[in-house]
C-alpha cells in the first residue's frame, strides 16, 4: 500500500497533475470545414449552371445584326521590315562616321567653320592650348527685378 504522497503505477490518478484543457474547438473547425465544403460545392454548381447559360445564349449573339461580325474584315498588321543583310549595313555605317570623323568638310561656309580629321585637331590643341575663357561674369549691380 502506498504512503501519502507516493503514487503507485497502477494509480491513474495524480491528484496533484491535471491534463491540459483543450486548446481548440473541435466542433469550431469540424463545421468550419463542413461550411467550406458546402461553399465549394454551391460555387461549383453555380460556375456550371452558368457555363450551361452562356453556352445556349451564345449561338444567338453570331447573328448577322453584330456589328463586329458585320463590319470589314480586321486589316493585318504590315511585315516588319527587317535589314536583308545587317552586316553590310554596320560596316557602311562605320565607313560613313569614319568618313566624318577622318575627313574635311564645311560646317558653314559663310562664317569659316570647318571640320577637321581628329588626329589634325588634336595637333592643332597640342600646339596651340586650350582656348581660354572670357573670365567671369560681372557681378549684377542693383536689384534684378523680373519683367
Amino acid at each position: 500500500m502506498a504512503t501519502e504522497g507516493e503514487i503507485r503505477p497502477d494509480d491513474i490518478r495524480n491528484p496533484e497533475t491535471h491534463h491540459e484543457p483543450r486548446t481548440f474547438n473541435t466542433r469550431g473547425v469540424l463545421l468550419f470545414l463542413a461550411f467550406m465544403v458546402i461553399c465549394a460545392l454551391f460555387i461549383h454548381l453555380l460556375v456550371v449552371g452558368l457555363y450551361n447559360i452562356l453556352s445556349s445564349v451564345e449561338p444567338t449573339m453570331r447573328t448577322a445584326n453584330n456589328p463586329v461580325m458585320t463590319g470589314p474584315p480586321p486589316v493585318s498588321p504590315p511585315p516588319p521590315v527587317l535589314q536583308p543583310d545587317p552586316v553590310a549595313d554596320l560596316h557602311q555605317m562605320r565607313a560613313q562616321e569614319d568618313q566624318i570623323l577622318q575627313g574635311y568638310a564645311w560646317i558653314d561656309q559663310r562664317s569659316g567653320k570647318v571640320r577637321i580629321p581628329i588626329a589634325r585637331a588634336m595637333q592643332l590643341l597640342a600646339e596651340r592650348g586650350l582656348p581660354q575663357a572670357a573670365g567671369p561674369a560681372p557681378a549684377p549691380s542693383g536689384t534684378a527685378v523680373p519683367k
